[in-house]
């Protein structure tokens, strides 16, 4: 008996939320006609401009949230797993050139590109007396 009063109790409720549901469309249906009739071409431009914005960036933004969501999953799941014992470092080789290896070695700068020894400097913008040369 319980059964079927819990049973009629949800089926009641269902119809419930689809009336109310068809209610709602109905009123904002009305009222886009209303306003649609009172506003100019200009308002109506950029009102659709508007629901066109808001249609572009809900993707977006529920793209954005289940990202956020799966890191926040993984990170709890990867907390809850027991941590992995730390293992000693993989032995490091290092090869050192030979000496032959180093004299016969390519060179990257070209030795035109090499800074001279003696540099030079002159001020520029000082007073025409201070022709003085800067090393």
């Amino acid at each position: 008996m319980e059964e079927s009063r819990t049973h009629t109790q949800n089926d009641w409720w269902g119809r419930l939320k689809v009336f109310g549901g068809a209610v709602v469309l109905a009123l904002v249906v009305t009222l886009a006609l209303v306003i649609g009739n009172r506003l100019s071409d200009e308002a109506l431009a950029v009102l659709a401009g508007a629901v066109c914005g808001v249609g572009a960036a809900l993707p977006t933004s529920l793209l954005i949230v289940s990202v956020t969501r799966r890191r926040e999953e993984q990170e709890h799941t990867s907390h809850m797993q027991p941590a992995m014992p730390q293992t000693t470092y993989p032995p490091v080789i290092v090869v050192a050139p030979s000496a032959q290896q180093r004299a016969d070695a390519w060179n990257p700068l070209p030795t035109t590109l090499n800074a001279p020894l003696q540099r030079q400097f002159t001020v520029v913008g000082g007073s025409p007396s201070d022709g003085r040369t800067l090393n």
